[in-house]
């Protein structure tokens, strides 16, 4: 009796084992639905893991060029402002001063230093202009040390520089003049992208917990639509493979289960990354510009080619005549040759383009515009001349005109705030230089003027060569002989 029990015993609990044998195989075995859920959950979980990854690369791309743009946006403004304090001598370091202290007190993300070298030729030693970094030192008057100097002078030549995580902008402050450019110093502005990584680990931290929950919605939705989940998933996958060919193309909603939500979901993702795409194309400056332009009611701030002949003229012997007059004498005779110049121009059809000093720098187009400018410039100089015979002052304010034709950029050049409507280029340069060479009384063109000009139009002296100032080929020039 005993052995029985123990016999039924021995049995049951086979039967027991052998139940939970085959309970545990079928939990174990990867069913076709199983396999499809656990596959496609994965593609699913892979796609995911892709999209973030894509977009955090795409954000972090976008805030470093976006940082970088902003920050020359603001080394540019400052350097602008510093190179003209640095030419007045201290009068606006105070201002300057002020300026770098209230950007770093706006406490910007990201910005480490801005300081000005200025260069003394007297003691041949470099100081610092005006200082300021993020700590709150302040280095103004301090001597620059030698390592310092010897790195800020290796990074001007590239202007921006990359070194240790930290962004190196150094540009040399130049003061131009129309007879030289003066060198006056350095000005550097160092700017790091740490913010940048603390934005990005937290929104590594967000998406990765939306992918989870994600990832964790889709394990249902899988097992319980297999063949819809499988055609929908490709459709994404198909999508996603777009994306990487830089094709971001929105996927059909079908539907308005979760799959359909999740489509609806990478939607606009692909929104978000056509946004930021095109934000990424905005932070430039050809984009800062049309925001301007708009800004400013449509104030166009490019430019076009143009044929233009550029007149420039400037008075000979001014600077010795404002040493030996006084301020009264010195500005009525210079706005009596400036007012002659503009009355003469403007009637032979030339625009005033602008004054720099005692120097007029004046346009001529449409047709015949080469025969007007020299017209404009004889009839100036004769007008000296009977300006001499009725003041004898005039004799030492003699003009030396200087005339260049071709193409040209002209536009409306500036910012939103500032803007001058001129010519620039090459032409323009060349013209300039040969006011600079031409004497008193003496009208300089171009072999390019003297080829546009009808024979016999007026008669000019033998070609002769000349080097002007930062043109590597010799220049052959020709002199208007008026009388």
């Amino acid at each position: 009796m005993q052995e029985q029990l123990l016999s039924e015993l021995a049995s049951s609990n086979a039967r027991h084992a052998s139940h939970k044998s085959h309970k545990l195989d079928s939990l174990l075995r990867l069913t076709l639905q199983r396999k499809y859920t656990l596959t496609f959950s994965l593609i699913f979980l892979v796609i995911i893991i892709y999209l973030i990854s894509s977009l955090l690369s795409s954000e972090e791309k976008d805030f470093a060029e976006y940082t970088n743009e902003n920050f020359k946006t603001v080394f540019l403004a400052i350097h602008a402002m510093g190179e003209e304090a640095m030419s007045v001598g201290t009068r606006d370091r105070l201002a300057l001063k002020t300026t770098i202290k209230n950007i770093f007190e706006s406490e910007v993300r990201g910005l480490e230093q801005i300081f000005f070298v200025r260069y003394s030729p007297q003691k041949n030693e470099y100081r610092y202009f005006a200082y300021c970094d993020k700590t709150g030192r302040d280095l103004t008057d301090s001597l620059v040390m030698p390592e310092h100097l010897e790195a800020i002078k290796m990074r001007a030549q590239k202007f921006q520089t990359l070194e240790n995580g930290k962004v190196y902008l150094v540009q040399e402050v130049i003061y131009k003049t129309p007879v030289k450019d003066v060198f006056l110093g350095y000005s550097q502005l160092v700017f790091s992208y740490d913010h940048i990584s603390a934005i990005i680990t937290q929104r590594r931290h967000d998406y990765l917990t939306l992918g989870a929950l994600s990832f964790a919605l889709s394990l249902v939705v899988v097992s319980v639509v297999t063949a819809l989940l499988i055609r929908r998933i490709k459709r994404l996958n198909d999508a996603t493979k777009l994306v990487v060919r830089g094709k971001l193309e929105p996927v059909p909603v079908k539907g308005s289960d979760e799959v359909a939500e999740l489509t609806q979901s990478y939607n606009e993702m692909i929104l978000g990354l056509r946004e930021r795409l095109l934000m990424s194309r905005y932070v430039s400056q050809s984009t800062i510009g049309l925001i301007r332009q708009r800004r400013s009611e449509g104030v166009d701030l490019g430019g076009t080619r143009e044929q233009v002949c550029v007149f420039f003229s400037d008075i000979r012997g001014f600077t010795a005549f404002s040493e030996h007059h006084d301020a009264q004498q010195v500005i009525r005779y210079l706005n009596s040759l400036l007012n002659m110049q503009v009355e003469l121009i403007g009637n032979i059809g030339g625009d005033i383009d602008k004054f720099v000093g005692d120097e007029v720098m004046a346009t001529f187009r449409g047709e015949r515009k080469e025969e007007r400018a020299i017209e404009a410039a004889v009839v100036v100089q004769r007008r000296v001349s009977q300006l001499i015979a009725e003041d004898t002052l005039f004799a030492s304010l003699q003009i030396g005109i200087g005339i260049n034709t071709g193409e040209v950029v002209a536009g409306n050049i500036g910012s939103r705030d500032r803007m001058d409507y001129t010519v620039i280029g090459d032409v323009v340069n060349t013209a300039s230089r040969l006011c600079s060479a031409a004497g008193a009384g003496e009208i300089l063109i171009t072999e390019a003027v003297k080829e546009r000009l009808p024979k016999n139009f007026v008669v000019l002296s033998e070609p002769f060569s000349l080097t002007l100032k930062n043109k590597s080929n010799i220049t052959s020039l020709y002199k208007v002989l008026y009388d």
